[in-house]
């Protein structure tokens, strides 16, 4: 699987770790995180991540800031990104089987590394579960997004 990963400056030492463990099992990874401490601002690397997903240059992304907080609520602005906050490991592994995520945010000062890490295998490993209900619910979210886009009224 072709994943990217971005990052923060509180992300660098995470991002470098989890890109070894994803490489160990066989994913090709793109850095598109900073590689520094210097203070910069999640937005921008979301922003990178979400690009790449829409254009179908990679099949997943991973992002991480502080909390994961901050690359989540970004990552969510973009049509067709549904990232989900790594906040446990039976709230990933549902996101993926029940809402089909693309993204996973982590808090690299909120979550040890190994912790990050079970996190990271647990939604690779899940899978989209495909029933109607869900598909039906995948539906919604890309209307709501082409409205979005569209500035129809959504509410009615």
């Amino acid at each position: 699987m072709k994943i990217a990963i971005g990052n923060d400056h509180t992300g660098v030492e995470l991002k470098h770790y989890l890109i070894a463990q994803l490489e160990a099992l066989g994913h090709t990874v793109v850095n598109v995180g900073t590689n520094d401490a210097t203070r910069t601002h999640s937005a921008i690397y979301a922003t990178a991540v979400a690009g790449l997903i829409n254009q179908g240059d990679v099949d997943l992304g991973i992002l991480i800031c502080g909390t994961g907080v901050g690359m989540s609520i970004c990552a969510n602005k973009f049509n067709g990104v549904r990232a989900v906050m790594g906040a446990n490991l039976y709230t990933v592994k549902q996101s993926k089987e029940h809402n089909d995520t693309n993204v996973l945010t982590l808090g690299a000062l909120t979550t040890e590394k190994a912790i990050s890490k079970q996190l990271v295998t647990t939604w690779l490993d899940a899978e989209f579960d495909g029933t109607e209900t869900r598909r039906y619910r995948l539906d919604l979210i890309s209307e709501i997004e082409e409205q979005q886009h569209n500035k129809e009224e959504i509410y009615s």
